[in-house]
């Protein structure tokens, strides 16, 4: 399994199978959108929970 990484003038081609085509942005847009919304989802509970406590 594998290759010899050694001798790297045999390989041709991108390494990363994804080089070239749109769904890398894809994928990096949708991890953005999952980092905001736990951001977003992070604040909001401790806001509420804060607003909870002072009453």
């Amino acid at each position: 399994m594998g290759f010899d990484l050694a001798n790297v003038d045999e390989m041709t081609g991108p390494i990363f199978t994804g080089a070239g085509s749109s769904m890398s942005t894809v994928w990096f847009l949708l991890a953005v959108l999952v980092c905001i919304y736990t951001l977003w989802s992070g604040y909001k509970h401790e806001h509420d929970a804060y607003k909870k406590l002072k009453k």
